[in-house]
């Protein structure tokens, strides 16, 4: 780790100098970990990260949140914008511990997203927990008023929002690609997907980025622990 520039970052950035060193300490023992397993912090990934948090937390009444908010500040220093972006999520879910919302994921419908709210449906978890067969999506569909085929892409992205880091655009990417439940996730190879993926962002001009390696081989693996949840 570049220790000063590091500081310099945090100071740049407002930071309080006690503020600075708290953050300097989570990285640094990210770091240690790290070199246990014989990797850079700047070559760090996703599952690395992930990992790390799940070591942590293995101990009663221990979160990583503020591990993660030094980490995420780090990533930011280094440019390393999936990183950034997973030590943030991550951390909010353990911050907020609120519920992600249907209507933030990109591109839905908001008409039925709203409607789907008056019907007692607003989060992914609702979603889940009322549509995994196609009896239950075609009865909510009825009782929410909203067409079918929008009930099944919204439970579609749900499946998929169970991975950590995969939420609004993530999600909306792997399943405008073809990467339709996280049971299509599992059978992919991870540098086959980071291809894949990247050619059509690049195709189709999709509004954001593909992920690296790292990050497609930590969703496939994830993936792969999961226990199938939606029938179709």
């Amino acid at each position: 780790m570049d220790t000063e520039g590091f500081r310099q970052f945090l100071k740049a950035g407002g930071r309080s100098v006690n503020a600075a060193l708290r953050a300097m300490e989570y990285v640094r023992r990210f770091e240690e970990y790290l070199a246990l397993n014989d990797v850079d912090l700047d070559d760090a990934n996703p599952y690395d990260l992930e990992s790390y948090v799940a070591g942590l937390e293995a101990e009663p009444g221990v979160s990583a949140k503020l591990d993660l908010w030094g980490i995420s500040y780090y990533y930011q220093f280094v440019d390393d914008p999936i990183m950034v972006h997973v030590a943030a999520t991550m951390r909010r879910d353990r911050v907020e511990q609120t519920p992600f919302r249907l209507r933030q994921f990109r591109g839905v419908d908001q008409n039925t997203t709203d409607r789907l709210a008056a019907a007692g449906i607003r989060s992914v978890e609702d979603l889940l927990r009322v549509g995994t067969s196609a009896s239950d999506r075609t009865a909510l569909a009825a009782q929410a008023d909203v067409p079918i085929g929008e009930v099944e892409e919204l439970v579609r992205l749900a499946d998929l929002a169970r991975i950590p880091g995969i939420k609004s655009i993530r999600a909306r990417l792997y399943l405008d690609a073809g990467v339709r439940s996280v049971c299509d996730l599992s059978n992919w190879d991870a540098k086959a997907l980071t291809t894949m993926l990247r050619e059509f962002v690049t195709e189709t001009a999709f509004d954001g980025i593909a992920p690296l390696a790292g990050e497609a081989r930590h969703a496939i693996e994830t993936a792969r622990k999961l226990a199938p949840l939606i029938t179709w």
